[in-house]
């Protein structure tokens, strides 16, 4: 497939596609069109969601540029793609629904070429997030270059005095420590060590560097140092847990947590889940939120057993796009 980089809204046949079907990056002329394919699901207020998604967009400065469309001979937009691209060299993929089987190639086609744009564009690794049920979607997704990562359920708990967990009990030479950045060392060597057999979402080992996945936790909501911890065992760094608040929506989300193989079983990781609760005491946000992979068992008996109560399930796609890839 080819399609300029230089002028948008100019129309380009992919190579083995039927002359009556193109596929345009989308201009500032059909953004909201575009967007309009994007999140209609055969409503009559498809056109008002859209515009709702447009203002959102402009207010969360969320760039636009990596829209592509795949459009009709009458230069109809008939599927969208929007690529996302976030800090630490991954993007956010949302394709079109496809409104039946017939319509999953071509909108595989168009989310492949949308990964491909990226590739060029220093992003590392696309993600997709569906609704368990959106077969035909996930079917469009593997079309498109994708693979399955994981089956996640998302929990939340509230904030308040009432709720607030018991003090953690720490083993002999287990120390806290909030983030500062001469510590930075020693949060990625922790969070590194945190991923060696992992039972969340492990397909992801080895698809970033280090600094990417801190840059990519740092830029989730917004980042307050006091929120990040790091927990020492023996003077070395063992574990972390990162909350990072969203202060609009008054919520704050768990982002990560995690230990290192050398201290896993010895009942860490819900004092560190504990700590990071009782930082929150005070705070505006009133509910705490988190993803985790449905797989890891764990760390689901823990968040359970701390007040946390399941809210949806999502299914987690992604696609590596490094050159050195396999």
């Amino acid at each position: 497939m080819t399609v300029s980089q230089t002028n948008p809204g100019q129309l380009h046949p992919p190579e083995d596609e039927e002359p009556e079907s193109r596929i345009v990056q989308v201009g500032p002329a059909q953004q909201l069109e575009a967007v309009q394919r994007l999140v209609a699901v055969g409503s009559p207020s498809d056109r008002a969601n859209a515009q709702r998604f447009m203002h959102y967009a402009k207010t969360n400065e969320i760039v636009l540029d990596a829209m592509w469309g795949r459009v009709d001979r009458e230069g109809r937009i008939v599927q969208t793609v929007l690529a996302v691209p976030n800090p630490g060299r991954t993007a956010m993929v949302f394709a079109s629904h496809p409104g039946s089987p017939q319509e999953v190639p071509s909108l595989g086609k168009l989310i492949d070429h949308a990964a491909g744009h990226l590739a060029t564009q220093d992003v590392h690794l696309a993600q997709l997030l569906l609704e368990p049920d959106e077969s035909l979607e996930r079917q469009a997704a593997l079309a498109g270059g994708f693979s399955e990562l994981a089956s996640l359920t998302y929990l939340q708990r509230p904030v308040s005095k009432r709720t607030l967990p018991a003090s953690p009990q720490w083993c002999d030479g287990a120390a806290t420590e909030a983030y500062v950045e001469h510590r930075y060392d020693d949060f990625l060597s922790a969070v590194m060590a945190t991923y060696q057999d992992t039972l969340d979402c492990p397909k992801l080992f080895g698809l970033r560097e280090p600094q990417d996945i801190l840059a990519g936790h740092r830029a989730t909501g917004k980042f307050d140092p006091s929120l990040w911890t790091l927990l020492r065992v023996d003077a070395k760094p063992v574990g972390v847990v990162l909350l990072n608040p969203f202060p609009e929506q008054r919520t704050i989300e768990l982002v990560y947590l995690g230990l290192a193989p050398v201290v896993r079983g010895r009942g860490l990781g819900r004092q560190l889940l504990r700590h990071a609760l009782r930082l929150l005491h005070g705070r505006r946000e009133r509910i705490v939120t988190l993803a985790v992979d449905e797989q890891n068992a764990p760390a689901l008996r823990i968040y359970r057993a701390e007040g946390f109560r399941d809210e949806l399930r999502r299914v987690a796609l992604i696609r590596s796009l490094r050159s050195d890839s396999p």
